[in-house]
């Protein structure tokens, strides 16, 4: 079952080491990652930070971050995590309307999540290191953010801060409440999705209750959901 904690405050820091897991297993990532791009020639092998040493102490999240690239967090994940000591560090924009919706991301069919339901975002990456080493996840949800959906993050009121443990996935995620209501909202993003030819969303999702949650909604976008919507659900 997920967690979801409160956050106040981060610490979250790049230390510049090498992910062992990654280069003891080279070859056979190699040769998963063949298979995914035949199938799918769209996915692209970037770097991305993979987290380890997560604490949270009276509201402060602490973890580390080593540089890897996405084809061998993609086997990690695939093989079930043989190394359980790193996880998937990520922030999700939490985007609610101003008549009380959240709004979710349908992925893509060229995705290697097609189908699923979570809120807009991505795994964080070296640019998201500052000079000082500390890693900024609100600059890499807010990125994504605009991205993905073509809202800005600047236009909303940012809100609170929540982890969700699920697993070996850690979702960081914060609130932005735009002053739109949840159609002004969805044909904002459908029109981004169509000029810009924007392919990691096929659509969105309004969420006004938690009976709207079904099997395609990620574990840790249940919680978020449960956290945002959960007083005002009728469930």
């Amino acid at each position: 079952m997920p967690q979801v904690i409160q956050i106040t405050a981060f610490d979250l820091r790049h230390t510049g080491d090498e992910w062992r897991f990654a280069r003891d297993e080279r070859e056979r990532i190699e040769a998963h990652w063949q298979r995914l791009t035949a199938a799918n020639s769209t996915l692209w092998n970037g770097k991305v930070l993979m987290c380890h040493s997560v604490a949270v102490d009276k509201g402060r999240l602490s973890a580390r971050f080593v540089t890897s690239d996405f084809a061998s967090f993609v086997a990690c994940r695939d093989w079930d995590w043989p190394d359980k000591s790193v996880c998937n560090c990520f922030g999700s924009p939490v985007v609610i309307s101003q008549d009380g919706a959240l709004i979710y991301g349908r992925m893509g069919e060229k995705t290697l999540n097609a189908g699923l339901v979570y809120p807009p975002g991505g795994s964080l990456e070296p640019a998201d290191v500052r000079a000082d080493g500390t890693v900024d996840v609100r600059g890499s949800i807010e990125r994504e953010l605009q991205e993905e959906t073509g809202l800005v993050a600047a236009e909303a009121e940012a809100g609170e801060w929540i982890a969700i443990f699920d697993s070996h996935r850690l979702s960081l995620a914060r609130a932005y409440r735009f002053p739109l209501s949840g159609k002004q909202i969805e044909e904002r993003v459908l029109r981004h999705i169509t000029e810009a030819h924007e392919e990691e969303l096929a659509g969105i999702e309004i969420l006004r209750s938690l009976s709207q949650l079904d099997s395609r909604t990620m574990p840790y976008a249940v919680e978020i959901a449960r956290y945002f919507l959960g007083v005002q659900s009728s469930d």
